[in-house]
């Protein structure tokens, strides 16, 4: 896990080096009720909700969520938020 700064973004990134997956598939893991492994070959638990909360909550906040994948390689992702202004 890393946390930084890249101009007026603050930026967390969360990198894992597990089974990733085909970034083919990583497109649609921000829908609600997706995961990779769907259907009756179903392999992972959960709802396939979590990374489309994130989303949702990131994008009201003004920022964006990010994925970098490969199969067999792990995942990273990355959550850009607009840095808080300083009350006057």
């Amino acid at each position: 896990m890393r946390v930084y700064e890249e101009e007026s973004w603050v930026v967390l990134e969360v990198e894992d080096t597990g089974i990733g997956m085909e970034p083919k598939a990583a497109e649609g893991l921000f829908e609600a009720f997706r995961q990779e492994s769907e259907g009756v070959s179903w392999e992972y638990q959960g709802t396939g909700l979590g990374l489309a909360v994130t989303r949702e909550a990131v994008e009201q906040m003004g920022g964006s969520v990010e994925v970098e994948t490969e199969k067999g390689e792990g995942s990273c992702f990355t959550v850009r938020l607009p840095q808080a202004r300083e009350k006057a």
